[in-house]
């Protein structure tokens, strides 16, 4: 994976020449949460949405309600976000509010094997930063935030770090 993230990286600073938004993008976020990304842009706004995996880069087990939660599960993600030009006019601040829905192995007896499907939903927050190129069709970001679960463990908080890249249409 590191690998990847540092060939990822390379390859979109040796093309950035000037930004150019287009309207929709597709892309892989690889981190917490990972999956498939799906990004509708507007003026100075976008409607971003992640579906994937949920729970492996913070480590596949943490303490959740009064059991655990173990294992990588599933997860959907929508946010909407604010844009600001940063430092040239190839790179873009950004963040937003949104919500999230995960599904996770809940295991409420650590000394058992026995498991329910956790089904949680709360808020997101997010924050980060997009590399464009006019060149290319392509776009490099990081992002992080935070996901505060709501339902069914009242303000579980997870933290959430991704890094991808983004062919824009």
């Amino acid at each position: 994976m590191k690998k990847i993230l540092i060939s990822l990286f390379f390859v979109s600073c040796t093309t950035l020449v000037h930004a150019q938004i287009k309207d929709w993008a597709l892309g892989l976020k690889i981190g917490q949460p990972t999956g498939l990304n799906i990004r509708k842009y507007g003026d100075r706004n976008a409607f971003d949405v992640n579906i994937g995996t949920y729970g492996g880069l913070f480590g596949g087990t943490s303490d959740y309600r009064k059991g655990r939660l173990k294992g990588v599960g599933f997860a959907i993600n929508a946010n909407y976000l604010w844009y600001a030009p940063a430092l040239n006019e190839r790179m873009s601040l950004y963040g937003g509010v949104g919500a999230q829905l995960t599904s996770r192995n809940y295991y409420p007896d650590i000394t058992s094997d026995a498991h329910d499907r956790s089904i949680g939903i709360g808020p997101t927050v997010v924050a980060g930063v997009e590399f464009l190129s006019k060149k290319s069709p392509y776009s490099l970001f990081v992002e992080g935030g935070l996901y505060a679960e709501l339902l069914p463990a009242f303000f579980y908080l997870s933290p959430q770090l991704n890094a991808g890249l983004r062919y824009n249409f």
